[in-house]
C-alpha cells in the first residue's frame, strides 16, 4: 500500500478510474430510481435477477465501448464477445451487487466496477447509492471513501469483533466457522463488494466466503488492499492474477485486517 495523492489528483491522472467513478455514480442513481419497483426473475442457480441489473450493465458496456474501445468488458449478466485475454485491460462489472436485497427493496446493494490488467486488479470503485458511500482504490496510489483516505489499523480479534460469513453454507459447516459464530459478532450484508469495503474501512474484522465470483470482488479488492487489508484463499494462497479462461469459476476467500486475517487463517489451518 502506497498513498501518494488525493483521490481528485489520481482521477486527473487515471482516465479509467475517473470513468469508473462517474459511471458508478450514474448507475447508482438509476438503481435508486427503480428501488422496490424492479421486475424480478430467477436464474437457474436460484439467484435473483432484475431488469435493472440488465439495464445498468448494458449502459455501462455501451459507455465503456465508446470511451475505451480496446478494453474488454466482463459483466455478470451478459455473455461477452471474444475473450478478455485479448485485451490489456478488462473491466469487470457487477451492475447491482446485492440483487437479493435490491429486488426486495432492502438497502445493502452497490454498483461494483473493477479494472484488471494482466489478470491483476489495478483499480476499482464500489458505490452504495443509499448511503452515498463511494469507495475507490488504485494500485500503488491509495484507497478512499468519499475522497477520505482509508488506512486500516490492525486489531487482534476479540468478542467485540464483527465478521461476515456467507450463508447458506454448502455442505457441513466447518468447525472453524462454528467457532467463529461462538466467539464473534456476525454481520451478513448481502453484498460481497460492500462487505470487502467495510473490511477496508475497519468496520468488519474479517470476511470469509466459500463461493464468491470475480464480479463480486473485482471492484472492492483494490480498495481493500490499498487500505492495508489482506486477501487470500482460505488456505492462504494468492487469488490474483486470475486466469481469463476461468473467470466464471467460484472464488473462495478470506479477507481482513492483517492481524485478524492471520488469526482467522490459523483457525482454518487448525481445523484441517
Amino acid at each position: 500500500m502506497t498513498t501518494t495523492g488525493t483521490l481528485s489528483s489520481v482521477l486527473d491522472e487515471d482516465p479509467r478510474l475517473d470513468a469508473a467513478v462517474r459511471l458508478a455514480r450514474a448507475s447508482g442513481r438509476m438503481a435508486l430510481e427503480r428501488l422496490a419497483r424492479a421486475q424480478v426473475s430467477w436464474k437457474s442457480d436460484e439467484s435473483m435477477l432484475t431488469d435493472v441489473d440488465l439495464t445498468i450493465e448494458d449502459v455501462l458496456r455501451n459507455e465503456l465501448a465508446g470511451m475505451f474501445p480496446g478494453d474488454a468488458v466482463l459483466g455478470e449478466e451478459r455473455r461477452w464477445p471474444g475473450t478478455p485475454a485479448d485485451s490489456e485491460y478488462v473491466w469487470v462489472l457487477d451492475p447491482i451487487d446485492g440483487t437479493n436485497n435490491f429486488g426486495r427493496g432492502i438497502p445493502g446493494f452497490a454498483i461494483s466496477i473493477g479494472i484488471l490488467r494482466g489478470g491483476m486488479p489495478v483499480a476499482g470503485v464500489v458505490f452504495d447509492p443509499v448511503s452515498d458511500h463511494l469507495f475507490a482504490g488504485r494500485d500503488d496510489r491509495g484507497a478512499w471513501l468519499n475522497g477520505r483516505p482509508l488506512r486500516l489499523e490492525p486489531v487482534a480479534l476479540s468478542r467485540r469483533s464483527l465478521c461476515s460469513i456467507r450463508a447458506p453454507y454448502e455442505g457441513l459447516v466447518p468447525t472453524f466457522v462454528l467457532g467463529w459464530l461462538r466467539r464473534y459478532r456476525l454481520r451478513r450484508l448481502g453484498s460481497t463488494a460492500l462487505t470487502l469495503c467495510y473490511v477496508a474501512l475497519g468496520a468488519l474484522a474479517f470476511a470469509h466466503d466459500q463461493r464468491a465470483s470475480l464480479w463480486d470482488i473485482a471492484g472492492a479488492v483494490p480498495v481493500l488492499l490499498e487500505a492495508g487489508g489482506s486477501l487470500s484463499t482460505p488456505d492462504g494462497a494468492e487469488i490474483f492474477p486470475v486466469d481469463a479462461g476461468r473467470v466464471r469459476d467460484s472464488i473462495a476467500f478470506l479477507a481482513g485486517d492483517p492481524i485478524a486475517h492471520h488469526e482467522a487463517l490459523l483457525d482454518i489451518r487448525a481445523a484441517s
